[in-house]
């Protein structure tokens, strides 16, 4: 299984995505990884990751795949 964790560019601060929604257009942020959403496999995480880069999440967020 494997997570989401998002990293601001700009204050270092971090957490995990709980949620995207597509029609905002935006993810939905948790700071306890048991609330994050859990993926079955990296590539499905790395197509999420995809999807809030097209979003602009990207702009001010690093995102990265987190094995748990």
């Amino acid at each position: 299984m494997t997570i989401i964790k998002w990293t601001n560019k700009y204050s270092g601060e971090s957490g995990f995505v709980e949620d995207i929604n597509k029609i905002e257009k935006h993810f939905i942020n948790t700071y306890d990884q048991s609330q994050a959403r859990r993926y079955s496999t990296a590539s499905n995480a790395k197509r999420a990751i995809e999807s809030l880069t097209r979003y602009g999440e990207a702009e001010n967020n690093i995102f990265e795949v987190v094995t748990v």
